[in-house]
């Protein structure tokens, strides 16, 4: 199921889609992780390395984050619900994604 890049936008035709997260959590007791099995999917639909939202969670939860990117493996330490990756995943598309002035998610990454 896929939900708009803007969740402020309410229309169902809205143009710019990206996957539902989907978390995984692994491990018990000290080694519990969270693997967010789709991270490529997303970030391709966001236009950003999928590194940068994962970076981006583990600095919000003051985790630590791991990447496997030849196994497309995108981990985050502890164990973390996917709706609150979801709602934190847009706080990263408000702040490094969509346009200031137009709202517009079709930005480019400028170093």
């Amino acid at each position: 199921m896929s939900v708009n890049v803007n969740r402020s936008v309410s229309d169902q035709f809205y143009r710019y889609k990206m996957p539902r997260l989907i978390a995984k959590v692994e491990g018990k007791g000290n080694g519990i992780k969270t693997v967010i099995v789709n991270m490529v999917d997303v970030a391709k639909a966001l236009n950003r390395p999928p590194t940068y939202p994962t970076k981006f969670f583990g600095c919000e939860l003051g985790a630590q984050t791991q990447f496997d990117a030849k196994n497309d493996r995108y981990i985050v330490n502890g164990s973390h619900e996917a709706n609150k990756l979801q709602d934190m995943l847009d706080g990263f598309i408000r702040k490094f994604v969509l346009c200031s002035e137009c709202d517009n998610p079709e930005t480019d990454l400028v170093s």
